[in-house]
């Protein structure tokens, strides 16, 4: 560097420049806020139409679910008087005759059913005595096999 026509012989000594804190960045806050509001306005709309379309869906799946139950209702009646004019007796008889060809017993005679209120009596055999037994020794096998054969009996109608 020249001063005036005289020379300097070693350099000045270099002042660094000082460092700058770094800046924050200023977010604006007022725009993020009304940003973030209609954000939240716009997925509230969709949600709204969203549930709206649902709703009017269902409405529809309704009426049409009410139309075919009021079908099958009127079916079921038709199939139920169908139902009520075949299991007529004289249709019975018609068809008994015409069908499979029975005839009517004769006038007089009738055919009585009845239901026996007690139950057949089974009886159980004894098993046969068992190889190795000798004549008045009755096995354990033999003697299990009784056990198990007999079924319970019920002592309450005895008396």
């Amino acid at each position: 560097m020249v001063l005036a026509g005289d020379r300097v012989l070693r350099p000045l000594p270099r002042q660094e420049p000082p460092i700058a804190e770094p800046r924050k960045k200023h977010i604006p806050v007022l725009g993020f806020q009304i940003s973030g509001l209609v954000l939240f306005g716009f997925f509230l709309g969709v949600t709204v139409v969203l549930c709206q379309v649902k709703i009017i869906t269902v409405g529809y799946n309704l009426q049409e679910l009410q139309k075919e139950l009021a079908l099958a209702q009127e079916e079921n009646q038709a199939i139920d008087g169908a139902i009520q004019r075949m299991v007529a007796p004289d249709k019975i008889e018609a068809a008994a005759v015409q069908r499979l060809g029975m005839v009517s017993p004769p006038a007089g005679e009738a055919l009585k059913v009845t239901v026996s209120s007690t139950p057949p009596v089974l009886t159980a055999s004894r098993p046969q005595k068992q190889r190795g037994a000798g004549p008045g020794e009755v096995g354990w096998l033999q003697a299990l096999f009784e056990v198990l054969s007999f079924k319970h009996i019920d002592t309450s109608k005895a008396s």
